[in-house]
């Protein structure tokens, strides 16, 4: 039979001629230190991560309380500024007096509920529209020189995948805080790549941008 005439090896086989390791072995050394795509180290994660944190949570409070909550509490800052000075007379004065802690009103209590869910959804937004439209990236990571890629693409992250990595990242230090957050990082410890419990959920692992060699 003619060169021409023979079957082209199977995906396994070639491998094997190649003497290519699996699939793991190599996402493990791509993104590996000496690899094309070293991952980003945590405490630089961790950096980007407070930067984005106090922007979110800056500008989101803003927004929240001086434009949002207005239209359906309109007497809710107010009420938070009464209740904070309330708040530190008592700290003040709780070594002298058995007073209880002041509590506040039920308008500020629906004021507050609603708050903490528009900020998480402020987290939401900006974690899920940088991970999936700005190329893996948010302003913290940018600063950092870090992003998101797929480990499937090697990639920008797909949009659900943006999505759904924001999403867990909003969940794990919003809602389910600190046991998520344990969880999350003990990820850590079962993979080689330094990807976190979100990492896992959407295919993806940090890099650092300053070490790429390609």
């Amino acid at each position: 039979m003619s060169e021409q005439n023979k079957e082209p090896p199977s995906g396994e086989d070639h491998r094997e001629r190649m003497n290519m390791p699996a699939s793991g072995a190599v996402l493990d050394s791509f993104f590996s230190k000496e690899g094309p795509m070293p991952t980003a180290r945590i405490w630089l994660r961790a950096l980007a991560f407070l930067l984005d944190f106090v922007l979110i949570s800056a500008v989101g409070s803003i927004l929240i309380w001086k434009i949002v909550l207005p239209q359906s509490h309109p007497a809710a800052f107010t009420e938070l500024t009464e209740w904070t000075t309330e708040i530190i007379v008592w700290l003040d004065e709780r070594t002298t007096t058995n007073r209880p802690m002041p509590e506040p009103s039920r308008n500020l209590q629906e004021a507050l509920k609603r708050a903490n869910e528009l900020q998480l959804l402020c987290f939401w937004l900006y974690f899920a529209l940088g991970e999936a439209f700005f190329a893996g990236s948010s302003l913290g990571k940018r600063i950092c020189r870090i992003r998101s890629v797929s480990t499937i693409t090697l990639g920008k992250l797909p949009v659900f995948a943006g999505i759904v990595r924001g999403g867990m990242k909003t969940l794990t230090i919003y809602l389910f805080f600190p046991i998520a957050l344990v969880a999350t990082l003990t990820a850590l410890l079962f993979n080689k790549r330094r990807q976190m419990g979100h990492d896992l959920l959407s295919r993806s692992a940090v890099i650092d941008e300053k070490l790429t060699n390609f």
